[in-house]
């Protein structure tokens, strides 16, 4: 399957490697255009119907103000005599003066005023157009005299134009209704102005960000190459300090404890190996788990090994996170993190950790939990746990029993399991450096887990063995922790 960066690679005829810099600019780019101009989008959607909105609010305060002034004259006046007296105060309003009223170079009111009695007849129209006409079936006088807000938006060549009535009471009673009318054409140049004035505000904004980004971008990229240099020169560099960089600066105090243990234990290789050794289990048991979902399984059964190849994932970074603290195990200034540990839980969490591995090799586990609690560092003693279990599932045969036993001194962990007689001489170097014993169902293992065990025991002031026994016609291999209690 084509990648993106495979895509890449192809448009441009080249592989293609952007520095940080770039990357971290293009990306805050990219960013700010999108949401700029989603921004500017959304605006643009609004900007219009939220000034129609003003405007119908402001006919709707014009017509109710009009409407009680216009009362008494409507109640009195004849048609001849209303349009006389309302042509001689408002010709002013509507025909044009020689002053500007705004600063849009406008001389003349663009509302349209127009009255109709209590039947919608125009009885006066401020353009001299309609009176006379029977606006009764306009919506905006028709729901005026029904007792509604009534309001329409006609087309008036080529422009829509909002109208807005209110009714005309007189001593209590609707004797007509007066509309007042106003072309949105009229709104354009402020709707313009406004819209222009948001762009150059966005465009400010963005220019701003994007100096900000580059800047940003640039520091980093600094702070990055301070790092590189340094690492460069290891032996005869100070560690620089990043102000504001608290990151930056953590990562070169890692750098620099890194420079210290690897010129300072030149034995840091064996704990290599050991890391190397632990990591294999996790990975055996992700692998068998994730071979055990390819078959038909219970929701019960997908959930369990799931959960085994998340949780496998998690040891696998936290057995990476103590690369250093597994450097000074051997270390005379080591401590252990001693907490109250529940062995019961202990053991069942690490059974559980094997579950797919004890699965898929048909094997019987027999634990009979004991209640016993101890204090110790329970991370140290899973991993001697689960190499003692890894052995027995791999190099035994198919029992694997757990006993644990308490005195007032002690607890003692026994893992035996029924396999093959071994040699006195694999008993005796059972828990040396790198020896190991070849299996046919296991490739021959770095030879560092029973070694890693004896020393996470003797930590903790305990004790640990390695023998065998016959019982029932049948030999059995066996490890013995023997801990103390406190």
């Amino acid at each position: 399957m084509l990648n993106f960066h495979h895509l890449l690679d192809r448009v441009f005829k080249q592989k293609l490697s952007f520095s940080i810099f770039v990357r971290i600019w293009l990306t805050f780019v990219l960013i700010t255009l999108l949401s700029m101009g989603l921004a500017l989008y959304h605006i643009q959607k609004t900007v219009r119907p939220s000034a129609k909105r003003v405007v119908e609010d402001s006919l709707v305060d014009t017509s109710r103000l009009l409407a009680v002034m216009v009362a008494d004259d409507v109640a009195t006046l004849d048609k001849n005599e209303l349009n006389q007296s309302f042509n001689k105060h408002l010709a002013h309003v509507f025909t044009g003066a020689d002053d500007l009223l705004w600063y849009h170079q406008k001389d003349k009111s663009t509302y349209h005023l127009y009255i109709t009695d209590k039947q919608g007849v125009v009885i006066y129209d401020s353009k001299n157009a309609s009176v006379g006409a029977d606006f009764s079936r306009w919506n905006d006088v028709y729901l005026t005299l029904q007792g509604k807000y009534g309001a329409r938006s006609t087309d008036v060549d080529g422009h829509s134009v909002m109208y807005v009535a209110s009714p005309i009471i007189h001593q209590d009673k609707l004797i007509g209704v007066l509309s007042v009318g106003k072309p949105t054409q009229t709104l354009v140049p402020y709707i313009n102005k406004s819209t222009d004035e948001i762009i150059k505000i966005i465009l400010t904004i963005m220019v701003i960000t994007l100096a900000t980004a580059t800047f940003m971008a640039w520091w980093l990229r600094h702070g990055i190459e301070r790092v590189n240099r340094y690492t460069k020169g290891l032996a005869s560099t100070a560690p620089p300090h990043f102000y504001l960089g608290r990151e930056l600066n953590e990562l070169m105090a890692s750098i620099h404890a890194m420079k210290d243990t690897i010129e300072n234990k030149a034995y840091v290789t064996e704990y290599v190996h050991t890391l190397t050794h632990e990591l294999k289990s996790p990975l055996t048991a992700i692998r068998a788990s994730a071979e055990i979902l390819t078959d038909d399984l219970t929701a019960d059964e997908k959930k369990q090994f799931t959960n085994i190849i998340l949780t496998q994932a998690d040891k696998l970074t936290a057995l990476v996170d103590r690369l250093l603290s597994l450097a000074k195990l051997e270390q005379p200034n080591f401590k252990l993190d001693k907490l109250s540990i529940d062995v019961d839980e202990m053991i069942t969490h690490c059974l559980n950790l094997k579950s797919a591995n004890i699965k898929q090799l048909n094997k019987t586990v027999l634990f009979d939990k004991s209640g016993v609690v101890i204090k110790g560092d329970e991370f140290w003693l899973s991993q001697a746990v689960l190499n003692i279990i890894d052995n027995a599932i791999y190099y035994g045969k198919n029992t694997i029993k757990i006993n644990i036993t308490q005195d007032s001194k002690n607890t003692t962990i026994t893992i035996i399991n029924n396999g093959e007689k071994l040699d006195d001489f694999i008993i005796k170097k059972a828990f040396d450096r790198y020896f190991s014993v070849g299996h046919a169902n296991r490739q021959k293992s770095t030879g560092l887990g029973l070694t890693l065990v004896k020393q996470v025991v003797e930590l903790h002031g305990g004790t640990a063995t390695f023998g065998q026994f016959d019982e029932s016609s049948e030999n059995w291999v066996k490890v013995v922790l023997v801990l103390p209690n406190a």
